[in-house]
């Protein structure tokens, strides 16, 4: 009696392992993804939490209290006061080679824009703020 696989149950094997790998990465690439995707939103979240408290301890920087009225909070003026590290604006979404806003810089560069909406202050991150 011969011991070993026939070419069929070879053949079987490999196809098998290829419908799990087709079926594995696309679930590994969504869920890498996703954790990108919720990394830049914390990290969002972090630099206009870290805008409201430049903002707080410069108040005489804070737009006036008229409807629409803003000022832009620079990332650099952030990591001057010393309330940003280097750490805290790398962007998790970085693709090198990308042309997307969201992916072709490695680092944070925009501004937190803060706008007076007539009730309360507002803090908004912006790649390419208009102020």
């Amino acid at each position: 009696m011969k011991k070993g696989f026939t070419l069929i149950e070879l053949i079987c094997v490999i196809v098998l392992l290829g419908l799990i790998a087709m079926i594995a990465i696309p679930t590994i690439n969504t869920a890498i993804n996703n954790s990108k995707e919720r990394a830049y939103n914390e990290q969002v979240t972090l630099i206009e939490d870290t805008a409201r408290k430049y903002m707080s301890k410069n108040s005489t920087k804070l737009p006036n209290q008229t409807n629409g009225a803003k000022t832009c909070i620079s990332i650099n003026d952030m990591q001057t006061a010393g309330l940003l590290s280097s750490e805290d604006i790398q962007n998790p979404n970085y693709e090198e080679g990308s042309t997307e806003a969201e992916k072709k810089d490695k680092t944070f560069t925009g501004s937190v824009v803060v706008t007076w909406n007539g009730k309360k202050y507002l803090y908004e991150y912006k790649q390419n703020p208009s102020c």
